[in-house]
């Protein structure tokens, strides 16, 4: 994209603020963020009075909202390295939100977590799952595994329960400049 995604605008703010927006806005005792390149910058547009990146995790404040940020020094890997390095910090089950995916709406968030107990489960829309997905305490050994560039969708394989939501938003995500405008251009939000 020429410059770092997440800070991308977006309707206003980076893209990455979408999805820190709203897990600020949802019932949940911790937030962790794992950020791979350009770290530093991100931290910088997004949270107030972000520290240097020395410590591990980072603790800082948005909106009032306390957040622990972990630099996955392996980002080039691949999206399995920040789910491997994020089981490494979380002992129970974990709702995993992608920061390129602004439109994902709260009512999916909540369903999930509803719902959420001994098996992964995801909200779909017209059959295809889509974010958050929920990622149950069981799999965590398979999480310390995980590498490469595909994430846990091997192990959704099995037996991830999809809960219908009638949003395109749990699965449009922003990968080219024409997804942006794509997605830009769509209603709601």
């Amino acid at each position: 994209m020429g410059r770092p995604k997440l800070l991308l605008p977006f309707r206003g703010k980076p893209l990455l603020a979408w999805t820190l927006d709203l897990v600020e806005k949802i019932p949940v005792g911790r937030r962790l963020l794992v950020l791979g390149a350009r770290a530093p910058e991100i931290l910088r547009a997004l949270f107030d009075h972000p520290p240097p990146v020395t410590r591990h995790p980072l603790r800082v404040t948005r909106h009032g909202t306390l957040w622990e940020v972990l630099i996955n020094a392996r980002w080039e890997e691949g999206m399995g390295s920040s789910l491997r390095l994020a089981a490494e910090h979380v002992g129970g089950g974990m709702l995993v939100f992608l920061g390129d995916m602004p439109l994902v709406p709260r009512e999916a968030v909540l369903v999930v977590l509803s719902r959420a107990g001994e098996h992964p489960l995801a909200p779909s829309f017209r059959g295809r799952r889509g974010f958050p997905v929920y990622l149950p305490a069981g799999l965590r050994p398979r999480l310390l595994e995980l590498k490469g560039d595909i994430g846990a969708r091997d192990l959704l394989r099995e037996g991830c329960e999809l809960v219908p939501i009638d949003d395109p938003g749990v699965m449009q995500d922003i990968d080219t400049p024409r997804d942006l405008v794509l997605v830009e251009d769509r209603g709601g939000g």
